[in-house]
């Protein structure tokens, strides 16, 4: 058994140890002494990334043999020599610096282990890899750390409004649940699509169910911000990796190619984790996660902050659709404080329309902003009698919707948004409601749905924010091809120019 402790301030520490041959199991416990982040990145002798995971105060176990990993690892001959486990405290680089004391054990035996369980820890941490999952395991040449992922695997042929969760954790991060549980729960919530979005790490293997296409992506973490990468191609490479904010944020935006994969800056105004790296470029950026975990006590305020800044946004001319995303990180019975109700995935929803239920499908429907979100209504709408989708060019077209929502538990309305401007409020039944916009006076036009009875004091307060459909636009206007705006601090220079 080999034992390592010790502190590590904000910063990247190695720990080497060896491996003589023929061995057949490797079995690595970690824990943090206090609550914090410490990722953990584990390369062989040949240079191979055979794990990653994030440590934290309860202990966390992973187990590899040359037919079988557990949760967080990768599969495969364990080949004698050097191997190093990389550990990085990213907190303070901004701020004060949080020091992680851990400890980690590393156990090598050369009988084989019995063949662990699908559920094999006391806490519940560990999951077995099943045979029919989608491998994303790098088995390429060292350090390419690709991900082999079927993206073009149909689970629906049809073009269709498909319903799904961008943004959540399972306990290979910070979440609650296995990943057998969180795949379990996205199908109970009739998700058909499901992206799994780690602090800086991502499954090696993803569960194949029956009903919901689970997808690969990685939330990456960084003091001055988070944003998720929907479809990665490669997951980090953090072998002596630079870790700096910019750093590991560029390196993020590189993990997909040219019109591939989708990303979308998470939590914008939520502080202590809101965005605030100046110089990304918008013409990156595929979405904006405008409502996040409605449930926590600061989402509400943040949702509307998000939505002001998603207005700031399309009248600088940069065409970034809004989504959704759970945030979860709790098991179903589990609550948020002073919350009523659970932090489950699927709250909110985001629905987007694309030709198949495939990765390929999900995520061009991203990239065109064909999409819309909501919590509980029962959002249903048309726009031009089904013709036009939402992140659709409409030119100087009058432009005809159809809105109506099938809960009948909660009062609804919805504000009809051009330029930035309130021009028209509805109040939202079972029977569809028609008006009509004529788009040669407008350069974009969006949907925001509230719960709260339509009235006279509606223009003088907030309503609960319950969803949004994404805007249509007209390119003709000049601000599309010349956007006043290129970076997200000239974007916040605009925004405290405007008194926003």
């Amino acid at each position: 058994m080999l034992n390592f402790t010790g502190e590590l301030v904000f910063g990247h520490r190695v720990l080497n140890f060896n491996v003589s041959a023929n061995i057949n199991t490797l079995t690595l416990t970690g824990t943090t002494v206090k609550k914090g982040f410490l990722y953990a990145y584990l390369y062989d002798s040949e240079q191979q990334l055979r794990a990653n995971l994030l440590f934290q105060k309860t202990d966390k176990t992973l187990i590899l043999t040359s037919e079988s990993a557990s949760l967080g690892g990768i599969a495969g001959n364990l080949p004698a020599g050097d191997w190093q486990l990389h550990l990085y405290n990213l907190e303070g680089e901004n701020r004060t610096p949080k020091a992680m004391h851990y400890a980690i054990d590393i156990k090598i035996d050369v009988e084989l282990n019995e063949p662990f369980p699908p559920e094999c820890s006391s806490n519940d941490q560990l999951l077995a890899i099943p045979t029919k999952t989608c491998l994303l395991a790098n088995t390429g040449s060292p350090l390419d750390h690709n991900i082999h992922f079927d993206y073009q695997h149909s689970k629906n042929n049809n073009a269709a409004w498909y319903r799904g969760d961008l943004h959540a954790h399972t306990l290979l991060s910070d979440g609650h649940n296995t990943l057998a549980a969180a795949a379990q729960i996205a199908e109970q919530q009739a998700l058909d699509f499901f992206f799994i979005t780690e602090h800086n790490i991502c499954h090696p293997a993803l569960p194949a169910t029956d009903k919901t296409l689970i997808l690969p992506a990685i939330e990456v973490t960084t003091d001055q911000g988070h944003f998720n990468v929907h479809g990665p191609r490669r997951m980090l490479n953090m072998f002596n990796a630079a870790y700096s904010s910019a750093a590991l944020i560029e390196q993020g935006l590189g993990l997909v190619g040219r019109d591939e994969g989708n990303i979308s800056i998470n939590h914008p105004m939520m502080k202590p984790w809101h965005w605030h790296y100046q110089d990304i470029a918008l013409n990156k950026v595929n979405t904006l996660e405008v409502c996040c975990d409605p449930t926590w006590p600061t989402s509400p305020k943040a949702t509307e902050g998000a939505l002001t800044l998603l207005t700031q946004l399309w009248n600088c001319g940069h065409r970034i659709a809004a989504v959704g995303g759970s945030d979860s990180h709790l098991a179903p019975h589990e609550r948020n404080a002073n919350a009523t109700e659970p932090s489950i995935y699927g709250d909110p929803s985001t629905f987007v329309y694309a030709d198949t239920l495939s990765g390929n499908g999900i995520l061009q429907g991203l990239r065109q902003g064909h999409i819309y979100l909501e919590r509980q209504c029962g959002l249903d709408f048309q726009i031009n009698n089904g013709t036009v989708l939402p992140g659709q060019d409409v030119g100087n077209k009058v432009i005809d919707y159809h809105l109506a929502i099938t809960d009948k538990r909660t009062a609804y309305y919805a504000e009809c948004i051009a330029d930035g401007e309130v021009i028209n409020r509805i109040k939202l039944t079972s029977e569809a409601r028609h008006f009509q916009v004529d788009m040669s006076n407008y350069a974009w036009l969006r949907i925001d749905i509230r719960r709260a009875t339509l009235s006279e004091n509606s223009d003088s307060c907030v309503a609960a924010f319950e969803g949004l459909i994404n805007p249509i636009y007209n390119a003709t206007k000049t601000i599309f091809s010349h956007p006043q705006v290129n970076t997200w601090g000239e974007l916040m220079e605009e925004k405290n120019t405007h008194g926003n």
